[in-house]
């Protein structure tokens, strides 16, 4: 009974903390309380549905549901603001959607491409889509690399982690061959890009070459990237990366958790050009 109230408590607190109205503060601890009964619950369901911001979300567990509304929702990682009220959003590595909601409840009338290449979490991506019923969402079952083709993609035997990557450092266990594609290729096709999400585990530097090498890489206004720094026994290279955006003209700010000096370490890039 305590433990409950106790949580309670907690999870009021973190929502006041996160929230920017009294309307979103609400909404955020409805959320909240939502997951932590789903976690208290039965475990033992292939997939589970909670509602996230009263839409349904379909995940493999509650706790990977809570875990990505923290990182998506309460921390506001992708929180952009946006001239136009239609904004064109590219989101790679877009999971099970979690992004994508984010995008369309902040910018309803986004046009977003989601890009998932993991078949398992790309399922449960395009269910969420269908079940919130998010118009202009189209969904590609594809990773995003510096070619067209097919390419070795490494997964978790538990999907529960969500995890996946071309670097097997990063990934998990079990290989995949997945269809591969070209940003530039998208980008080339567009009018306007607005906003590049990309969250894909390590794959960035692919992307970023693809950029480079096709003359696409400063169309894009602004980047919302989770750079994935010194991977495994990876040297730093942070540096390198930032490069070519300061030579573009964007001005950004870097977001992170300090930990061991040579250990792993995700950072949070948001870049932006006049």
């Amino acid at each position: 009974m305590f433990q409950h109230i106790r949580r309670t408590i907690q999870q009021e607190l973190l929502a006041r903390r996160s929230g920017t109205d009294a309307a979103e503060r609400k909404a955020f601890a409805r959320t909240l309380h939502r997951l932590d009964a789903a976690m208290r619950g039965d475990a033992k369901q292939e997939v589970v549905t909670v509602p996230i911001m009263d839409r349904p979300m379909q995940g493999f567990s509650a706790g990977t549901l809570y875990y990505l509304f923290r990182e998506v929702f309460l921390e506001h990682g992708y929180r952009f603001s946006c001239e136009r009220p239609d904004p064109v959003v590219i989101d790679l590595g877009a999971n099970i959607g979690f992004a994508t909601l984010y995008f369309k409840l902040h910018h309803p009338r986004a046009i977003i491409h989601a890009y998932e290449a993991n078949p398992h979490v790309a399922r449960l991506l395009r269910a969420n889509v269908a079940a919130n019923h998010l118009a202009d969402v189209t969904v590609h079952e594809e990773a995003v690399s510096d070619r067209d083709g097919t390419l070795t993609f490494h997964i978790s035997d538990d999907p529960g982690t969500l995890m996946g990557s071309v670097d097997p450092a990063r990934g998990g266990g079990s290989a995949l061959t997945v269809k591969a594609v070209r940003l530039s290729t998208l980008l080339g096709k567009l009018d306007r890009i607005d906003a590049v999400k990309m969250d894909i585990e390590g794959g960035e530097w692919a992307v970023l070459d693809d950029l480079l090498n096709s003359g696409q890489f400063a169309r894009p206004k602004r980047y919302l990237i989770e750079y994935h720094h010194q991977i495994g026994s990876e040297a730093p290279r942070l540096s390198a990366f930032l490069k070519p955006f300061e030579e573009a003209g964007y001005r950004y700010q870097v977001a992170a958790r300090t930990r061991g000096i040579t250990d792993f370490q995700d950072l949070l890039i948001h870049a932006q050009r006049d």
